[in-house]
């Protein structure tokens, strides 16, 4: 195999390699699977990567081996930036919100369970339905988990949508959005 060149950038000496031939690789994808088993294994690769298969990393790893760790520290650089998008401001507190938002709907949830199982008719009357304000007291507790789960669930895909919005390619937002359109265009329930 001819040396790698010292003088060109990252980019093309990461193409000069997987020019080569992938003699010394540790790992091979074996024989193709089906369709399906390659549909995943190339999301996985995009969702990972930002690139569809193992060939740019496979090339990183053998151009350590020859001595040139740049391209290595280069990649881990922009996926340990890619992982860090999670915590920008905005899709963290949002994040967060959704957070306490599903955690306050399950102790509220819990707090009225409790309540209403041990709760008799009379004491129901005395207490929770004396007043207009007990009434609408009672029933906005009772109505808080699913008002709360779905207020959380919005925050929740906004904050998503907003770190994935900084953190993907512009192909993979493509793809998210035409898998999003086609499911409400073809009216894909949703378990």
């Amino acid at each position: 195999m001819p040396p790698v060149p010292t003088s060109v950038d990252g980019m093309e000496r990461k193409t000069l390699v997987q020019k080569e031939q992938d003699a010394g690789r540790e790992w091979t994808a074996g024989p193709p699977g089906g369709a399906l088993q390659r549909t995943i294994f190339n999301i996985l690769c995009v969702a990972s990567f930002g690139h569809v298969g193992l060939s740019p990393v496979w090339a990183s790893i053998r151009l350590y081996h020859k001595g040139d760790d740049s391209v290595w520290v280069e990649e881990t650089r922009q996926l340990c930036d890619r992982l860090n998008n999670f915590l920008l401001v905005g899709p963290y507190i949002c994040m967060l919100c959704a957070c306490g938002l599903f955690i306050g709907s399950i102790i509220v949830t819990a707090v009225a369970f409790l309540v209403l199982s041990k709760a008799g008719p009379i004491w129901s009357q005395c207490v929770l339905y004396s007043t207009r304000f007990h009434v609408y007291s009672t029933l906005i507790m009772l109505s808080y988990p699913l008002i709360s789960i779905g207020a959380g669930t919005a925050l929740l895909g906004v904050g998503i949508l907003g770190a994935m919005w900084v953190l993907c390619p512009p192909f993979a937002m493509g793809v998210l959005f035409s898998i999003s359109y086609l499911s409400a265009r073809l009216k894909i329930p949703v378990p």
